[in-house]
């Protein structure tokens, strides 16, 4: 895509206007949830940009949807940003500082409609040099507190966990039950170092099981020995690879996910190497 204007002036970093007639003629893709005003009492909230509404940390698709229906405001690859709450407070002080057009790009809807049918857009993306900059920083800040905890749990021989198979309690170090769930009931999950925030981990699966859910298929089952039967029969004792909720309790995605900005993936190298610590 070719914006109609980059920014100009950002951060002492400036750039060349576009030519002010281009203009991106895709159209904007709405998140099919209805957008919310109200946040969850006790629950972290994240401002819009422009205004005192505030939404839930959860609820992050509303808040994006608020800013394009209100403000007329885009954000690119948001997902691919690794603190939503800091990026959104960080842009929100720097827009009281300067217009929106220093930093944004325009996009023009219905550019060949009558001028009272057309409207404009703003895009916030990393073309823009201090975008870039601060999406890297937060990604590398992200890295940074992920192998802390990585390494603290690593060391870690308080933990304390429950076999989801066979109910046998488990003490020390968390590699002892990971590689007792390995060893005995044929569920691998990766090794135990290449894994961050296990005790989340292991909740997030205990709660599907709980749910009569398989962990590979996803079905649902009417009780607890028909999905055990399931899961031995079909060879389901493992997690589904294309659930991205488990991406993050695997370190190698956060490396990849830094990477990104700066290297193409095809789809299929980009899924061995979020899987990569699968490996046994």
């Amino acid at each position: 895509r070719q914006p109609a204007r980059e920014g100009t002036q950002a951060g002492g970093v400036g750039e060349e206007e576009a030519d002010s007639k281009d203009c991106i003629l895709e159209p904007l893709s709405l998140p099919e949830s209805p957008g919310g005003t109200t946040a969850l009492e006790g629950s972290p909230s994240v401002p819009c940009i422009f205004c005192e509404e505030h939404f839930p940390m959860d609820e992050q698709d509303k808040l994006l949807k608020h800013m394009i229906i209100e403000h007329k405001m885009v954000i690119a690859d948001v997902k691919l940003v690794a603190d939503f709450q800091r990026y959104i407070l960080y842009w929100r002080k720097r827009f009281t500082e300067q217009p929106i057009t220093d930093f944004c790009s325009v996009i023009r809807i219905n550019s060949t409609a009558p001028l009272e049918e057309q409207d404009n857009y703003f895009l916030l993306c990393d073309v823009l040099p201090e975008d870039r900059l601060l999406r890297e920083e937060l990604q590398k800040q992200r890295l940074k507190e992920i192998l802390e905890q990585q390494q603290q749990e690593r060391n870690d021989n308080s933990f304390h966990g429950i076999c989801m198979f066979c109910n046998e309690e488990f003490f020390g170090n968390r590699s002892v039950l990971l590689n007792h769930m390995a060893r005995e009931h044929a569920f691998n999950i990766g090794l135990p170092d290449n894994i961050v925030n296990c005790n989340d981990f292991l909740c997030t699966l205990q709660k599907k099981l709980d749910n009569l859910q398989c962990l590979y298929c996803e079905k649902t089952f009417r009780d607890k020995n028909t999905l055990k039967d399931h899961m031995r029969k079909k060879q389901h004792r493992r997690i589904n690879p294309k659930n991205r909720e488990y991406d993050q309790f695997y370190v190698i995605n956060y490396l990849v996910r830094l990477s990104l900005r700066n290297l193409k993936f095809d789809s299929f190298s980009y899924l061995f190497l979020r899987h990569s610590c699968f490996k046994p």
